[in-house]
């Protein structure tokens, strides 16, 4: 493993150690995560606090949720763990005044799956993260990369700012060709397909395919007001695998959108949701070329490059593909398209925000 790194870092072994109180900061499923995993460690908690205007009168998990003042003059010098990301210029500069009072730190638990990223899982995926980097076409990416997995060692969500890029950057990376086709995989609202049309005006047919109801209205609203004659857009609801099919959805399901299986729907009454159409790549594609795909699918991202195995190897279009769900994406995702396209070009961006969720691999001939 590069230099640019240490293994054996670990913020979970830090907290284990530590001899100040540790409090969250925020109530939400980052919370949850993160609180499981410290009690799991037998890592105590001694409050729980939430931005002005969220305090209210409420609770989350035993704690009363308290103002980041009360708490600090009840407990005094104490460790912050950082529940939430976001951002929002005021929400971090919040932060970084309670970090001049206390140490602040944002652990990374994934969004999906249960392995956290500690120093024991970098320790095992040693080789696997050190062909990834080796594999890095320029010296940004080698120091995204290097910030990122230090970040999820250590907690210490400074470490990114330094290599926060913008989203413009990507025509430098990219030459789409005349005509393209964009493929929006996890096209929420509409915002990323707003965003690179605009940046590739060659793009001339849209697929935008997103899962969640609420988020697909609100996807074939904005495209509407997309106003350009030559642009073609189709909005599909559905959820992108590596299969055809139906899938429940349970209705309170939190962030994202997921499956259960048939077993557990015949025999949990309280279980409420729909059906979802689930769709591969191919069969989405219908034997169109795909020019540029965006992947950020919730934690579905590898099974959907081995669905659409195909025609990822026929039309090597370039790829922007999220990288935070889960803690094995950091070099699963990069090493299967490499397999798939060994040609390719791979860059690695991360675009301001404090967390890694607007981290993601780039790929490109």
């Amino acid at each position: 493993m590069s230099d640019a790194f240490d293994c054996k870092q670990d913020i979970w072994k830090y907290l284990t150690t530590a001899q100040k109180p540790v409090v969250l900061y925020g109530t939400g499923n980052g919370a949850d995560k993160i609180l499981d995993h410290l009690l799991s460690l037998g890592i105590s908690v001694s409050g729980v606090f939430a931005s002005s205007g969220f305090v209210r009168n409420r609770h989350f998990r035993g704690f009363k949720v308290e103002s980041y003042e009360d708490l600090h003059k009840r407990l005094g010098d104490m460790i912050v763990l950082l529940c939430f990301g976001t951002s929002l210029p005021d929400v971090i500069a919040n932060i970084d005044r309670i970090a001049e009072e206390c140490e602040v730190y944002a652990p990374d638990v994934p969004v999906y799956g249960e392995t956290v990223f500690d120093s024991a899982f970098a320790e095992e995926n040693r080789e696997k993260l050190q062909a990834v980097r080796d594999m890095l076409s320029d010296e940004t990416s080698r120091d995204t990369f290097n910030r990122v997995v230090s970040y999820k060692l250590t907690g210490n969500y400074v470490l990114l700012r330094p290599c926060e890029r913008p989203l413009e950057e990507i025509t430098s990376l990219f030459s789409l060709p005349e005509q393209s086709s964009y493929i929006d995989l996890g096209a929420y609202d509409g915002d990323t397909v707003s965003l690179y049309t605009g940046l590739f005006p060659q793009i001339t047919s849209v697929l935008a395919v997103e899962p969640d109801a609420r988020n697909f209205r609100k996807l074939s609203g904005n495209l509407e007001a997309l106003d350009r004659d030559s642009l073609q857009i189709e909005c599909v609801r559905a959820l992108v695998s590596d299969h055809d099919g139906t899938a429940f959805v349970p209705k309170n399901r939190g962030r994202g959108v997921h499956e259960l299986s048939d077993t557990k729907v015949n025999h949990d009454n309280e279980v409420q949701g729909e059906s979802l159409t689930v769709a591969s790549l191919v069969t989405l594609l219908r034997g169109r070329k795909a020019d540029l795909i965006k992947l950020d699918v919730e934690g579905n991202e590898r099974a959907v490059i081995e669905g659409g195995r195909s025609c990822i190897e026929k039309d090597k279009p370039s790829l922007i593909v999220s990288c935070y769900h889960r803690s094995e994406d950091l070099f699963t995702l990069p090493l299967l398209l490499k397999e798939i396209v060994p040609e390719y070009k791979v860059y690695m961006r991360h675009h301001p925000h404090l967390l890694c969720w607007d981290t993601e691999f780039l790929f490109t001939l």
